[in-house]
């Protein structure tokens, strides 16, 4: 119902809007999952955020497919200047929600917070030790890459499942950093909203192209699987789709790769980040 109350048409001339969809829908969510399931509302307010976006993004990825399989030729560039309006509506979406989670989590008492968000502090107490060291980059990687594969694969089969994954990421984020941020501030008598500004400022780099790696992802597989249905098997379209799914995924691969290597230089060489992070775990 909620689609109703908006035209889609205004999230595709304006994708601002897609960002105030996501702190609005992450409202919701996470009330409707408190509210509804407060024994585990974490994962719920993920599927709520998702089901409500899904009918928006659905349309919109329909008019993306149509525009990819009339490509003549297949080349990166092209992909993503087709497609650069889905790609601002997926991140200013994944923002939204993430603004979401971290003003909950900043707002809410820590025993909420571990509650509410419990699945999402399980991994930020799951990082602990040496899980920002240079030594763990791999182990980093090989995590994300599974996110990556992951969101692939559901899009591709589902069309736009990807969205729950993006989702479940952007919620980890926006807990984990409201968490850094009200633990630093409660612990030096300081600002929680400029400590948030703070580590924002400190992670956006690598935030942002993390989740420009998942959405190339998503955008591939929810775009080319169209694609590859409505084109004879083993025809040059066909293998032309196939090139530009390969290519794609390769490209957010290496995407992915940079941003966890700006992700492993910044834990491990900005004080300021560092002593944040360790004031969360006193």
């Amino acid at each position: 119902m909620l689609e109703q109350l908006y035209p889609v048409k205004l999230i595709e001339k304006r994708a601002i809007f897609a960002f105030i969809l996501g702190i609005t829908f992450s409202i919701i969510g996470i009330g409707l999952s408190v509210l509804l399931f407060p024994e585990d509302p974490a994962l719920v307010a993920v599927a709520l955020i998702s089901l409500m976006f899904y009918p928006t993004l659905k349309v919109l990825l329909r008019s993306e497919e149509i525009q990819e399989t009339k490509s003549k030729k297949f080349t990166l560039i092209t992909f993503f200047q087709n497609h650069k309006h889905i790609f601002r509506i997926y991140i200013l979406f994944f923002l939204g929600v993430l603004l979401g989670f971290a003003f909950f989590s900043i707002n809410m008492t820590s025993l909420a917070t571990n509650h509410i968000f419990n699945s999402q502090v399980n991994i930020l107490y799951g990082v602990t030790g040496n899980a920002f060291s240079i030594e763990r980059f791999g182990d980093i990687l090989n995590n994300n890459i599974s996110v990556l594969i992951i969101i692939f694969i559901t899009a591709f089969l589902l069309g736009d499942g990807g969205i729950f994954l993006l989702t479940w990421n952007a919620s980890v984020w926006g807990t984990i950093f409201g968490l850094f941020a009200k633990n630093y501030a409660l612990d030096t008598a300081g600002n929680p909203i400029y400590a948030f500004l703070l580590v924002l400022a400190i992670v956006i780099t690598h935030t942002l192209l993390e989740a420009f790696a998942y959405v190339s992802s998503a955008t591939a597989g929810g775009v080319i699987s169209r694609g590859i249905i409505t084109e004879k098997f083993m025809s040059q379209s066909f293998f032309r789709v196939l090139k530009g799914t390969l290519v794609t995924l390769l490209f957010a691969v290496v995407v992915l790769v940079i941003a966890v290597a700006v992700e492993t230089w910044v834990l491990g060489n900005v004080t300021i980040y560092q002593e944040i992070v360790r004031h969360s775990f006193i």
